[in-house]
């Protein structure tokens, strides 16, 4: 899971950092108000915190995709339906990004 914002100038999508689980955690973090710095047109500008979105990191399912392909390839040759197995792994990776983006999103801090 990876947690990015628009900006409100140019409209496009801008990784956040810190990572946390929820929207609580991030709260405690950093505040209700965060400010934020667009990456492409420079635009400073101040965001709350329900403006940040999680979205699922495809990096991981793809490293999950090429690490399952290669040992399945391996055991393949010596366990049949173990390799079979292997292959659900980035299912299994995805299901969980999922999860997790789902429950930051679903959880929205009240304005003061």
């Amino acid at each position: 899971m990876k947690l990015e914002f628009t900006c409100s100038q140019c409209k496009i999508q801008n990784k956040f950092k810190p990572v946390t689980a929820t929207r609580g955690e991030l709260q405690m973090k950093v505040g209700d108000e965060v400010q934020v710095t667009c990456n492409y047109c420079s635009k400073e500008d101040k965001k709350h915190i329900n403006r940040i979105d999680a979205v699922v990191d495809n990096k991981k399912i793809l490293f999950a995709l090429i690490i399952s392909a290669v040992v399945a390839v391996v055991l393949l040759s010596f366990y049949g339906l173990i390799a079979l197995a292997v292959i659900s792994i980035p299912l299994l990776v995805w299901v969980q990004e999922s999860k997790s983006t789902n429950h930051f999103n679903s959880y929205k801090i009240r304005r003061k």
